[in-house]
């Protein structure tokens, strides 16, 4: 059960505590090492990879998901290379982590577990985003987005409408991008999900400022401000969001102020410590 607990405080981004209990879940589970239970040790290996990851200790990650590919069963595979391609991804290797998930996809297309197909489908597309190959990511979206409704899953059908306003925005297609986007950050919004309702207003505010329409960079602005009372940032990443709103007040935003941050608040979501660097930011 400490194991699990440590993988629910990792989620909460509380990763002190995450350690704290995976040591006791390490501890107990070795004490009871010489009578077989149901928890294997590939399985704690697995969790605690997945710590790794999140604090950006990424080697540690991947030598454990090369032990728990190891020692896990067959079926497991295709999720622990999904986890790899994670693990790749945050560590700035794009092009290995779509490696890996081709690699995935053919064993998760056979596994039980129906969603998986579509989250790798989906990460997939978000990475060929991120190394602006929309072509490619356009071409993939008609199965993602069938394989969302098929699941029935509401807010990934919002993560869809999102990942297509950022396909479109790509593909030069700003109309289309601006209203997909303002879809999914009302639901966003609705479902008080603060930090998604953040990059995705952030995704609209670069389209504006490209356009030079700063009113509506400083009306987003406006309506982030709830954001600030909803304890789901940690202080850096508030820091880095006001930075932002000061500067869409006074009309000065720029779109490499908005794109440092998009991916700043990308790589903090899950590391508190890391600091946004304003002055780069703001001459660029």
């Amino acid at each position: 059960a400490f194991a699990f607990l440590a993988n629910a405080r990792r989620v909460g981004n509380d990763l002190d505590g995450a350690e704290e209990a995976l040591a006791s879940a390490w501890r107990l589970w070795q004490a009871g090492a010489a009578a077989p239970g149901p928890l294997a040790a590939w399985r704690l290996l697995d969790l605690e990879a997945s710590l790794r990851r999140d604090q950006r200790r990424f080697r540690a990650a991947l030598r454990l998901l090369d032990r728990v590919r190891a020692e896990a069963p067959p079926e497991a595979a295709g999720r622990i290379l999904m986890k790899r391609a994670s693990t790749l991804e945050q560590m700035g290797e794009a092009e290995r982590a779509i490696a890996v998930l081709r690699e995935a996809a053919p064993l998760l297309d056979q596994a039980a577990e129906l969603r998986l197909p579509w989250v790798l489908r989906f990460n997939l597309t978000t990475i060929l985003c991120q190394l602006e190959r929309y072509g490619e990511a356009e071409a993939l979206l008609p199965e993602v987005r069938e394989r969302s409704l098929a699941l029935g899953k509401e807010l990934d059908q919002v993560r869809v409408t999102w990942l297509e306003g950022r396909v479109a925005a790509g593909r030069g297609r700003t109309a289309a991008a601006l209203v997909a986007f303002e879809e999914a950050r009302r639901e966003f919004t609705t479902r008080e999900l603060a930090y998604d309702a953040a990059l995705v207003s952030l995704d609209m505010a670069a389209l504006h400022l490209e356009q030079r329409h700063t009113a509506e960079v400083r009306a987003l602005a406006h309506e982030l401000l709830w954001i600030f009372k909803a304890r789901a940032f940690h202080r850096e990443a508030l820091t880095a969001l006001r930075l932002f709103c000061q500067a869409a007040e006074k009309e000065t935003a720029t779109v490499g102020l908005v794109r440092r941050l998009v991916d700043y608040l990308a790589r903090a979501r899950h590391n508190p410590r890391l600091r946004f660097e304003a002055r780069a930011a703001a001459a660029s």
